[in-house]
């Protein structure tokens, strides 16, 4: 169902997984598409009791993926993406479930949003976050 996020439960407990682990799960428009699917079917489950939002590999999301964007988008484009940003932060704070950012290794840019925008943050030794820009 998903290409760009790994989702899963157990125990009461939605795992959604950033799941680019080749670009160290930097953010594509597909990426924000799922988050928010994933988050309005966790929403809808009412067996589901909390959310991990995790990435794959050695980074939780290093923010946007500047390959992707270099990639002919025209501005209208642009600005889709930074709306569909601004609606997984959005619905990241007003989640009715508690929402856990597991973060592991980089928080960068977008991905540090991401996480802030979660009601905790549990970062491992190692983990940076940080804005870039």
């Amino acid at each position: 169902m998903f290409e760009t996020v790994a989702y899963g439960i157990q125990d009461g407990i939605v795992e959604i997984r950033l799941n680019r682990p080749h670009r160290l799960n930097a953010v594509v428009q597909k990426l924000y598409d799922e988050v928010l699917v994933a988050l309005d079917q966790a929403e809808r489950d009412k067996n589901v009791r909390v959310i991990v939002l995790t990435g794959e590999g050695r980074a939780f999301c290093v923010g946007a993926d500047l390959k992707e964007h270099k990639a002919g988008r025209t501005a209208f484009d642009r600005r889709q993406y930074l709306m569909s940003e601004q609606r997984v932060c959005r619905r990241l704070v007003s989640h009715p479930k508690p929402v856990i950012a597991a973060v592991n290794g980089y928080a960068l840019g977008a991905g540090a949003e991401m996480a802030l925008a979660c009601d905790f943050i549990v970062m491992a030794a190692s983990a940076r976050i940080g804005f870039p820009e």
